[in-house]
Order: structure tokens, then C-alpha cells, then sequence
């Protein structure tokens, strides 16, 4: 009997231990998951206002149009004025000898507060694209005479037929033929712009390619994957000729205005783009 007595105290300080041991566990665990779920909670707190300051970051939209003035310049001018939003245009100056209704729609451009004119070469490179830059101070000459005859108040530039930039920090070439003259510009005092997006159009009937909404979405895409030259910064390449008709340039309204209307989004002048 008192060996039974025995084994069953035994068992009991055993079952005791055993249930203060679980306890114990059982506490500190209790003790650590507050502790666990603040780290977590901090970091997703964190996250998000990471993610929160980089979206509410202001993004900055370049719109450039290139080869004016053409068949498009008045809708283009009129659109901007209305809508009240700063864009560049790079022009052309052979376009003038068409007629007076080019040089009229290169005055409008001259005339309107919220367009900067930039030099898009006198003669376009003949559209020859390899045999004008295969000479660059011939090139370079091209550009010199359309400044001088358009009176150019500034040194903004972009070459026909190329994606290239000359910024004070930065050189990128898209292909070999015209780095030259890109270079010599440069050493001129020039800035040379090429493209983050092209809103690309039919090259027979120059009807836009891309849609309104196909825009807004790459627009989107390339800020969020930051696959601009500069982060938070955007320029787009258009053409005048791509808004010959009130449909077309309907469209050019409707991508400034959900632009706007997104809230996020500042329209500004290649001149005060970050170096």
C-alpha cells in the first residue's frame, strides 16, 4: 500500500511538472506573438509608406512634337492652349518654303506661351539618315542655318531619325550612326533629347497607332518599373501629322485630359528637365 502510495505521488509530481513545463511554454509563447505580430505589422507599415511616398511622388510629362510645322501644327498649338499644358515641339525649317499656311502655323507655335520651340535640323537629313550624319559638321551646319532662320531662342535639340541624348551626365545612343554629330552639338552648347515612349503612328496615313488608353497604361508601367532615362521624368514623342483631323486631335485632348485627371501628373518644358 505504501509502495502503491509512492508510485502514485511520483506520478503526480511528474504530471505536475509536466503541466508546468507546458505552462511555461504555453506563457511564453503567449508572451512572444504580441511581439511577433508589431514586427510584422511594422514592417508592412513601412512597406506601404515606402510604397506610399514613391507613388505620391510627382511625375513629370515631356510631350514633344517633331517635324512641324505641318498639317497638324494648328490642331496641336490649339489643343495645348486649351488645355493649358506645357510641350516642345522640334521643328523643321525646310517646312516653311511649303507656304504661307506653314509659316502661319509656325507663328502660332512662336505665339503660344505654352509650346517651346527646339531644332529639329533645317533639312530633316533629306531623310538620308546615314549619309547626313556620315558627315558631322556638315550636320552640325544643317541645325546652325535652322536656328538662324526660325531665330531659336534656345539650344534644344533632336535629330531626325535618332534616339540619342546628350544631358551633362548622361550620352546614350540608340545606334552608332549620328553619335558624331550628337557629340559635336553637345560640345556647342546644345542639350540633345531623344524618347522615353513613342505614341507611334501609321507612316501612309499617320492615324495613331497605340490608343488613348494603351498610352496611359505604358505611361503607368514605365514610371512604376522605372524604365525611364530619369526616374519620375517621361518624354513622349509625337508627331504633328498625327493630329490632321478633329478625331485625332480628340484624342490628343482625351490623353492630356486623363493625364490631369489622374492628379499625379505635371506637364512640363524640356528646359527645366533634371541634368
Amino acid at each position: 500500500m505504501i509502495r502503491q502510495l509512492g508510485g502514485w505521488m511520483k506520478m503526480g509530481i511528474a504530471i505536475n511538472n509536466a503541466k508546468i513545463k507546458n505552462t511555461g511554454i504555453f506563457l511564453a509563447i503567449c508572451l512572444l506573438i504580441p511581439f511577433a505580430s508589431i514586427s510584422w505589422a511594422d514592417d508592412v507599415a513601412v512597406s506601404n509608406t515606402i510604397k506610399g511616398k514613391a507613388d505620391s511622388a510627382p511625375k513629370f510629362i515631356y510631350l514633344t512634337f517633331d517635324d512641324g510645322p505641318l498639317k497638324g501644327s494648328n490642331d496641336v498649338s490649339e489643343a495645348v492652349e486649351l488645355e493649358k499644358i506645357k510641350i516642345n515641339v522640334f521643328v523643321v525649317g525646310s517646312h516653311l518654303k511649303a507656304g504661307p499656311r506653314m509659316r502661319g502655323y509656325f507663328e502660332l507655335y512662336t505665339k503660344n506661351p505654352y509650346i517651346e520651340i527646339g531644332n529639329h535640323s533645317y533639312s530633316h537629313a533629306h531623310d538620308s539618315y546615314s549619309l547626313f550624319y556620315s558627315k558631322p559638321e556638315l550636320a552640325y551646319d544643317d541645325f546652325l542655318y535652322n536656328a538662324d532662320i526660325l531665330k531659336l531662342k534656345n539650344k534644344l535639340a533632336r535629330l531626325p531619325g535618332r534616339n540619342m541624348w546628350r544631358l551633362k551626365n548622361r550620352s546614350i545612343d540608340d545606334v552608332k550612326s549620328g553619335s558624331k554629330t550628337a557629340d559635336l552639338l553637345y560640345s556647342k552648347g546644345y542639350t540633345v533629347f531623344g524618347w522615353d515612349l513613342e505614341w507611334r503612328h501609321d507612316r501612309i496615313t499617320a492615324v495613331p497607332v497605340q490608343t488613348v488608353e494603351d498610352m496611359v497604361y505604358l505611361i503607368d508601367t514605365m514610371f512604376a518599373k522605372k524604365k525611364t532615362v530619369t526616374e519620375n521624368h517621361i518624354v513622349i514623342l509625337c508627331h504633328d501629322e498625327m493630329f490632321m483631323t478633329s478625331w485625332e486631335e480628340s484624342k490628343l485632348k482625351e490623353l492630356i485630359e486623363k493625364l490631369i485627371a489622374s492628379g499625379n501628373f505635371r506637364f512640363e518644358h524640356l528646359s527645366n528637365y533634371p541634368q
